[in-house]
């Protein structure tokens, strides 16, 4: 009985060995594979990342359309603004918005006390211009020395045409309008609006003129009136 119970002993020690040693390589086989499965799981990443990267392509930065107009007139130079009268260019400046860059000239106005930015590409359509040149200057005297032509009209509708005429750019029109709404210190009085409106066009028309004739605006303006009284 005793031999038969040494054996059977024996028997389970290496039973037991086995075991141990079957489960020892059935866990450092899925370690192994563990550790595959995270090097495969890393080199897929890995790929993944780089076509990611393949495919973000970073913006071209958007053009900036360029509006090139030539330049008709100086930084300095004096210049006409129909609606403004007689203003400066005090400099050039570039101006950029919506992606598109452009020129502009910036004027000061001394009557207004105003100051403004005229794009190059709508300095035509405004009408701004040079200054009147001394010889027409001259010829628009003579507009000064004519009788005035005053329409039977309401007031409403001429205060409408000086207006019109005022803010045409052209000097001229300007010419008639100082020579229609002028009155002598013995002449009937005028209303509050025909006086405002005769200063806003004189005051525009001699400063015209004094550039134009190289004169300081108060002698400009003693020139003109006394024209204007001798008639």
């Amino acid at each position: 009985m005793p031999v038969k119970k040494k054996v059977t002993t024996k028997k389970v020690i290496k039973k037991t060995k086995t075991k141990k040693k079957v489960e020892v390589k059935k866990k450092s086989l899925t370690k192994k594979n563990q550790s595959v499965k995270k090097i495969a799981k890393k080199k897929v990443a890995k790929k993944v990342v780089k076509k990611v990267v393949k495919k973000i392509v970073t913006p071209k930065a958007p053009k900036i359309k360029k509006i090139i107009v030539p330049q008709e007139f100086k930084a300095g130079e004096n210049i006409v603004y129909p609606t403004h009268g007689v203003g400066r260019i005090l400099t050039i400046e570039k101006f950029q918005y919506d992606l598109v860059e452009e020129q502009l000239y910036v004027i000061q106005f001394f009557q207004d006390k105003l100051t403004i930015r005229v794009p190059f590409a709508k300095a035509k359509l405004i009408g701004l211009r040079n200054i009147t040149s001394k010889p027409s200057m001259t010829r628009t005297l003579s507009v000064l020395k004519q009788k005035p032509k005053i329409k039977k009209a309401m007031w409403s509708r001429r205060a409408q045409e000086y207006d019109q005429k005022i803010n045409s750019g052209d000097i001229k029109l300007l010419s008639e309008v100082v020579r229609d709404l002028f009155r002598k210190d013995d002449q009937t009085e005028q209303s509050y609006s025909e006086r405002q409106m005769f200063q806003v066009a004189f005051e525009r028309y001699t400063r015209e003129f004094a550039i134009s004739s190289s004169l300081k605006f108060e002698e400009a303006s003693t020139k003109i009136l006394e024209i204007l009284n001798k008639r």
